[in-house]
Parts: C-alpha cells; structure tokens; sequence
C-alpha cells in the first residue's frame, strides 16, 4: 500500500483523538472488571475505518489504546477498537486489497465477525449462554445479506449542490416510541411474560434506525444507512472482542473470587455466564448508542471531507 501524507496525517490526527477521548472523556464502567471503563473512542473508533481505510483506521485506534493503557488488561483490549476500525474500514471498501482483488471488503468483514462469534461458542462462558450473541448474529446476518451493498452506497454517498436539510419528525417519533416501549418490556410489572423481555431488543434496534433516517432525512437515507451498519458492525466486533479479552484474563488478571464477591452476589448472579446474560439489554443500548453518535459523526465528517476534496480513500 503506497501511502501518502495526507494518509499520515490521518492517523495521526485519529490517534491524537482517541488519546484526547479516552483521558478526558469518562467511561461507562465494566461490571466484573475493578477500575475498568469503556471509553468513548469505542464510538470513534468506525469513523476511522469509514475516512482512512481499515488498515490505517486499525493502526490509528490501536496506537491510541497503546499509548493510553494502564495495565496489561487496557493493553490487550487496546485491540477491540482497532478491530472496529477494522470491520467498519472492509464493509465500505469494495474489494479487500485492490480492484484486481476478487474477494471483496464485505466477505473478510464478514470472517472477521463469524471469528469472534465462533470465539464464543469455544469460550467455556459461551457454551452456558449461547444466546447472549444476539447483537453479533445480527450484524453477521446483515453483512451476508447485504453483502457489496454498502460499499456501493457509501462510495456514491456525496453532497448534492444546494440541498437544504430536511428531518422527518413521523420516523423520529416513531423510532423514540419503539425505544420506550422496549424499555417498559424489561419492567417488572411485563417480564413474567417471556417474550417482551427479547421483544425489546429488535425494538432497540429498529427505534435507533427510524431516528437516525428521520434526523438525516430525504436523500441521504441509503448513505446515512450504509454508515449506520458499518459502524454498528464495527461496535460490536469490538464489543465481542473484548468480552473474549475478558472471558480469558480471569483467574489471569482478574481473580474469579473477586468477580464473585462483588460483581455477582450482589445482583443475585450464580455465575459468570449469567452475568453476560444479565447484561444483555445494558450492552444493546450501550452499543445502538456508540453506533448512532458514529455514524452522526462519520457521515458529516465524511460529507465534508468530500466536499473539501480532502477525502481520498478508494472505497
């Protein structure tokens, strides 16, 4: 890959941010790890991807995670980010190395997410909750359906010449309503009956897509959607990755008995794998939530930087 300065300075302008993110920034802590937060440039991370490529976005969100890691366990999950940088990067890149290439951006983005998922299934936590992927699932399911469709639409994702920007209130209206009432299936007085509780995560998700196209409006609703699951497919790869970081540094960095003692007895928890299952509708907002303000993010900065003619990544 021939790089250029301006590529240089992409990273370096990313790496910068994230440093900036994560120390200023506070995080939203992880239950079952002591002193441990998720910070912001896990919604930072996608945009990488979308603006300088996935190898370059990998190597922006890694250095940053490196240079601000405070303990072997930050070290290592300095990686989940870069790999969002990663997967966001290869489903709006039409081709994984060059035009020449025949296996496509869509396919090693793809393999990447079906590995973490399988990594899963392998982990002693995954065998005893095999439902808790449903977000990861998802986004796999996406990515084989609509397969090339997002590099085309990203890459045909330009600012028209005089167009005003136009909302639409029903879908924002709409995709708020879905959110509440996913969130009144989790309450008390609805979870004994057994299917609102899982009828509340699709609801999650479709409400943050109706306010994402209500807000961006008419004409840039393709784009705007291509962006949303590329980064919402980047979010959870690094979602999944540092679930695996954290499935194996216990009884290695983190001793189980503190994980019990603190993290489970008190929220009535048998085990760890009941744990993730507990943490199922936290981890659907939290990430809808890194998804949406990246891809807010990302398709401004993107629309600007080809306006600009600043933006010279080949998608």
């Amino acid at each position: 890959m021939k790089l250029t300065t301006r590529d240089v300075a992409f990273v370096a302008i990313f790496a910068a941010l994230s440093v900036v993110a994560i120390k200023v920034i506070p995080g939203i802590p992880i239950i079952g790890v002591p002193d441990a937060s998720i910070k912001f440039d896990a919604a930072l991370a996608p945009i990488y991807g979308l603006v300088a490529g996935p190898y370059l976005g990998f190597l922006a969100a890694l250095i940053a995670g490196l240079v601000t890691a405070g303990s072997p366990f930050s070290v290592l999950t300095s990686f989940a980010p870069a790999v969002s940088a990663l997967v966001a990067g290869l489903l709006t890149q039409k081709n994984y190395r060059n035009s020449e290439s025949k296996l496509k951006g869509w396919m090693v983005a793809a393999l990447v997410l079906g590995l973490l998922i399988l990594g899963w299934y392998l982990s002693w936590v995954g065998q005893r909750a095999p439902l808790y992927p449903v977000l990861h699932l998802g986004g796999l399911f996406a990515i084989i359906v609509t397969r090339n469709w997002t590099a085309k639409s990203f890459k045909e994702g330009k600012p028209q010449e005089n167009e005003r920007w136009q909302t639409k209130p029903f879908y924002i209206l709409f995709g708020i309503l879905m959110i509440v009432a996913g969130y009144i299936f989790t309450r008390p007085y609805l979870s004994e009956v057994w299917i609102l509780p899982y009828l509340s995560l699709p609801f999650y998700f479709f409400g943050g897509i109706a306010i994402l196209y209500g807000i961006f409006g008419k004409g840039k609703g393709q784009f705007v959607s291509a962006v949303f699951l590329a980064s919402y497919c980047g979010v959870i790869a690094d979602h999944m990755l540092g679930n695996l970081i954290f499935i194996h540094v216990i009884d290695v960095f983190i001793p189980l008995q503190v994980i019990e003692e603190f993290f489970l007895q008190p929220y009535g928890l048998p085990d760890v794998p009941s744990l993730f299952m507990y943490m199922i509708p936290v981890s659907t907002i939290e990430r809808i939530i890194f998804a949406a303000i990246a891809t807010i993010l990302g398709v401004g900065l993107v629309l600007a930087l080809r306006k600009a003619n600043l933006f010279s990544r080949k998608s």
